[in-house]
């Protein structure tokens, strides 16, 4: 989980998507540009009821200002499941902003704005306030103050919204809802990234997928030299990686059964099973993020081989 909140950390750190992300699914217009956005604290101090002096993390967050003042605090939290007491966390972080604010004995008091991206393939439909999770008898709900807080489902965005993005967040959205759907298929991603390893480590850690630890270096190399990296060519290097793996293994293990078994035809045999058994290796290895019919087509297996290994 901590690895999951230092990806997302990562790629969201960047103002263009961090405007992007606010601009699209909060505001709903180029609301704010880049240039108006500075780094703003993730860490804030709270004195506890104990007394005790306790420290609060947030996962991103920005100063939206004009070169005079600071508009707004805007904050992002990450979430990989559904969190029922999210609304109270929310809160939590709000106060502490605005605390700071007492504390620092700012001129002008501004707004604390927090936002919740759910990356899970479960749809955050409650809570999203302070009355979703209160049990509050009637009579005494009227004197209850509410507390909202804002929850987008990237794995739910729809294509007409995805579309809205002009940073590499449209990318990882594309990735997430399609993925979801099982209809991923990078060739129809022709995007160029922008952050190549912001969002390759994002997507690494979320499928779980060590191939992507193999390819890391050889994307950078080629953003590097000037090479316009989209997630095709993510696909394209986790597939060669994986195949020339299968090769040397398939090698090793030829040469292996070639002495045990004594014969001429032994090192062949072996390879024929080492590489048969690595490109099904591969296959499971890009389940997550391809279809079947693209996995069959670039690995080189039967489409039924493919399609029994998600069962």
């Amino acid at each position: 989980m901590a690895e999951k909140d230092l990806t997302e950390k990562y790629l969201e750190g960047f103002r263009d998507v961090f405007a992007d992300i606010h601009n699209v699914l909060l505001f709903r217009e180029e609301l704010i540009r880049e240039e108006e956005l500075e780094d703003g604290s993730t860490e804030s101090t709270y004195k506890a009821e104990e007394g005790n002096v306790r420290n609060q993390f947030r996962d991103t967050s920005k100063y939206y200002r004009n070169c005079q003042y600071k508009l707004a605090l805007l904050g992002i939290e990450n979430q990989s499941k559904v969190e029922k007491d999210m609304p109270i966390r929310i809160m939590g972080y709000d106060y502490t902003a605005y605390r700071a604010q007492i504390d620092a004995e700012e001129k002008r008091r501004y707004p604390v704005i927090t936002t919740v991206l759910n990356f899970s393939d479960t749809e955050w439909e409650s809570p999203l306030s302070l009355y979703d999770i209160l049990d509050i008898p009637e009579k005494l709900q009227p004197y209850v103050n509410d507390y909202k807080i804002h929850v987008f489902n990237v794995a739910f965005l729809p294509k007409e919204t995805r579309n809205k993005f002009k940073s590499d967040f449209k990318i990882v959205a594309d990735f997430f809802t399609e993925k979801r759907l099982g209809i991923y298929n990078p060739a129809e991603h022709k995007e160029q990234i922008k952050h190549v390893e912001a969002v390759l480590n994002m997507i690494r850690v979320f499928t779980n997928d060590v191939t992507y630890d193999k390819i890391e270096l050889e994307i950078i190399e080629k953003s590097k030299k000037g090479e316009v990296i989209t997630m095709c060519t993510f696909a394209e290097e986790m597939t060669n990686k994986g195949i020339k793996i299968g090769e040397a293994r398939g090698i090793e293990i030829g040469e292996a059964r070639g002495i045990e078994i004594g014969e001429a035809r032994g090192i062949e045999i072996g390879e024929a099973r080492g590489m048969a058994q690595e490109k099904i290796n591969v296959a499971r290895n890009l389940l997550d993020i391809l279809s079947d019919e693209v996995i069959a087509e670039k690995v080189e297996l039967d489409i039924e081989v493919v399609r029994s290994l998600r069962s």
